[in-house]
């Protein structure tokens, strides 16, 4: 049985890297705007405020924080932020937080966590991003170093390849981007969103030895009958990390 796990976790291991799927030309476009629009759309952000308020940690007044993948810095509106909170951020594409008023709050802005100090922070956090990384095995190996002694992890998702995420995304992005654009959503999907629920909660796993998981509406306990998640761990897998830097990192 545990040769069968270690099997299981190896292959998944190695499908990683992942490639995005290709756009097509129009949607390329449009797509940064489009991107920017969804970010900032009333319902997206009433739907998501759920993936904010389950952070972990959000209204301590005093803790050393690193937000991965911050966007439009939306989330900082959910934190109780005072000058004894660092709180720093990763995001890559500038334009998207560049009219943001919550720069100010900002400590330092990273371009990737290779630029990121090791055991300095208390927790990291993202919404709705692990679904997007196209290496999440090397981000949980890489992320493992940058907690302090007894951090943390909390990170919200959508509920990828389960039912009801499925259904809302359609009913609420699917129908309007198709009146909008004349094009198919579900491109975009399947570009953006290249990890699925059950494979960033296996990696997960493999990579943290605590881990604890909260369920979004409309039912709040299994992933088939709700639309987001919070997963919250800790705890690297030293055995693990090893393992995963010896067999697939040294190999890449």
């Amino acid at each position: 049985m545990k040769k069968e796990i270690k099997n299981k976790n190896f292959d998944l291991l190695k499908k990683f890297p992942k490639k995005r799927p290709p756009l097509n030309k129009k949607i390329r476009k449009i797509f940064n705007a489009e991107y920017k629009r969804n970010r900032a759309n009333f319902l997206s952000q009433l739907s998501e405020s759920w993936l904010h308020y389950s952070i972990k940690g959000r209204k301590k007044s005093s803790n050393k924080t690193l937000e991965i993948g911050a966007g439009s810095l939306n989330h900082i509106s959910y934190e109780k932020l005072k000058n004894n909170k660092i709180y720093d951020v990763i995001e890559p594409k500038k334009f998207l937080y560049k009219a943001s008023s919550n720069k100010k709050y900002v400590n330092k802005f990273y371009q990737n966590l290779h630029q990121v100090s090791k055991n300095y922070y208390d927790r990291i956090i993202s919404c709705a991003v692990l679904e997007h990384i196209e290496d999440l095995p090397k981000f949980l190996f890489l992320t493992s170093s940058k907690l302090k002694k007894g951090g943390y992890h909390s990170h919200s998702i959508p509920c990828e390849g389960y039912p009801v995420w499925n259904i809302i995304w359609f009913l609420m992005s699917g129908i309007s981007f198709k009146i909008r654009t004349g094009q198919n959503f579900s491109e975009v999907q399947k570009h953006e969103h290249i990890n699925n629920f059950d494979e960033i909660l296996s990696l997960i796993n493999f990579f943290y030895k605590k881990v604890e998981i909260k369920y979004s509406y409309p039912f709040f306990f299994t992933p088939y009958l709700s639309f987001y998640a919070n997963i919250n761990f800790s705890q690297p897998n030293k055995k693990n990390i090893q393992f995963y830097k010896n067999k697939i990192l040294k190999n890449t």
